[in-house]
C-alpha cells in the first residue's frame, strides 16, 4: 500500500476527521509531503477539507455543498463589486479553502478588476468565472465594452496601441481621477502569481513566479478579459507588494518602467524617450528595464539620463537588464 492509499485509509477510518499534523505523526513523513498528497486527494474528489491552516481536518469524499467552479453573468449597471465578491466567497466557501495571504490578495485583485470593468468598460454585462483546484484559485473577468486600450487612447489622446498598453502599467494613469487612483492594475499585476490582460488584439502576461513578462498577439478585438491566478497557500503578502513601491511617507512613488512592451529592439530618438516618460512625473524613483533592447540611440539616452534627470534633480533614476552596448550609451549620456 503506497502512502496516498495509507492516508486515504486513515481518513476513512476516522470518525471526526484527521489533521495533517496527526497524519504526519502516524505515518512518519514530513508535513509538507503529507499536505501535497492531501491536496492531490482533494483534487481527485477522494477527500475534502474543513477549516483553515493547521487546524484544518480532512474527511472522506467530496463536501456536499462545495463549489469548485462558479460562473456568473451580471448586469453592469449599478453592480457592486463587493457584493459579487461576497457572493463568490459565500458560495465557494473560500474562507475555508484559501490561506490568509491568498484570501487577502484575492479580495484586492478581484474587487479592483471587477470595479474597472464596472466603471470603465461601458459593457452591458460582465462575465465572471472563478475556479479553484488543489494548488490555485483563478478568476476571469470579461466585458464586451470599449476595451482598456481604447479607453486609455481616448482619455489620454494616444494613437498607438502599444503606447497605451505601456500607459496602463505605469500606475497612477486613469481616465476617471475622481473615482480612481490609477493604481489598481499596477498593484494587482504585482500581487497575484500570474496576471493576464487581453484587449485590442493583444495579451500582456505578467508571471511573478518566473519573474517574466511578455506580450503576444491574439484574436480578441472587443472588450477586455483579465485573468488572475493565485496560489491558495501563497506566502506572498500584499503589504510587502505595496511596501516595495511605497516611500517613507506612504506615497506610491516607485515604479519599474517597462520599455520593451512595444516590441521595438531599437530605441533611438528623443521622441521615443519623451513618449516613455509620459505620465511619470509623479514618481520619485524610476528603474528602467532594458531587457530585450538591443540598441539605443544617443538622443534617446540623452533625453532620459541627462535632460530629464537635470530637470528633475529630486528623482532617483536607475536601470537594469542592459547589454554592454546599451550600458555604454547610457553611461556616455550621463557623463
Amino acid at each position: 500500500m503506497d502512502t496516498t492509499q495509507k492516508i486515504l485509509t486513515h481518513i476513512k477510518k476516522s470518525k471526526g476527521g484527521l489533521t495533517a499534523d496527526l497524519l504526519e505523526r502516524e505515518l512518519g513523513f514530513s508535513r509538507q509531503y503529507i499536505v501535497r498528497l492531501l491536496a492531490r486527494l482533494i483534487s481527485q474528489g477522494e477527500i475534502h477539507r474543513r477549516g483553515k491552516t493547521r487546524a484544518a481536518k480532512y474527511y472522506p469524499g467530496k463536501a456536499t455543498n462545495e463549489i469548485r467552479h462558479l460562473e456568473l453573468i451580471k448586469e453592469r449597471q449599478s453592480l457592486s463589486e463587493y457584493a459579487v465578491f461576497e457572493e463568490v466567497i459565500r458560495r465557494m466557501q473560500l474562507n475555508a479553502q484559501l490561506n490568509k495571504n491568498s484570501l487577502t490578495i484575492f479580495d484586492y485583485a478581484f474587487t479592483e478588476m471587477l470595479n474597472n470593468a464596472i466603471d470603465h468598460s461601458q459593457s452591458k454585462k460582465v462575465w465572471i468565472n472563478v475556479k479553484i483546484d488543489h494548488a490555485n484559485i483563478t478568476f476571469i473577468i470579461k466585458d464586451l465594452g470599449i476595451g482598456a486600450i481604447e479607453s486609455i487612447k481616448r482619455g489620454f489622446k494616444i494613437n498607438d496601441d502599444f503606447l497605451a498598453l505601456e500607459h496602463v502599467f505605469k500606475g497612477k494613469q486613469t481616465t476617471a481621477k475622481e473615482a480612481h487612483s490609477g493604481q489598481g492594475i499596477f498593484f494587482t499585476s504585482k500581487a497575484v502569481d500570474t496576471y493576464k490582460i487581453a484587449t485590442s488584439g493583444m495579451e500582456f502576461i505578467v508571471d511573478n513566479i518566473k519573474g517574466d513578462e511578455f506580450l503576444r498577439d491574439i484574436r480578441q478585438r472587443k472588450g477586455t478579459t483579465v485573468t488572475c491566478i493565485i496560489r491558495i497557500n501563497t506566502r506572498r503578502k500584499i503589504k510587502d507588494v505595496f511596501d516595495k513601491y511605497t516611500g517613507d511617507d506612504y506615497e506610491f512613488n516607485r515604479n519599474i518602467v517597462k520599455i520593451n512592451l512595444s516590441k521595438h529592439k531599437r530605441l533611438m530618438s528623443r521622441s521615443e524617450a519623451k513618449r516613455l516618460l509620459l505620465g511619470l512625473d509623479e514618481y520619485t524613483v524610476l528603474d528602467f528595464n532594458f531587457k530585450n533592447v538591443d540598441e539605443v540611440g544617443q538622443g534617446f539616452c540623452d533625453e532620459i539620463f541627462r535632460v530629464y534627470a537635470n530637470r528633475n534633480p529630486d528623482k532617483l533614476l536607475s536601470y537594469h537588464g542592459a547589454s554592454d552596448v546599451v550600458r555604454y550609451m547610457i553611461e556616455r549620456s550621463r557623463k
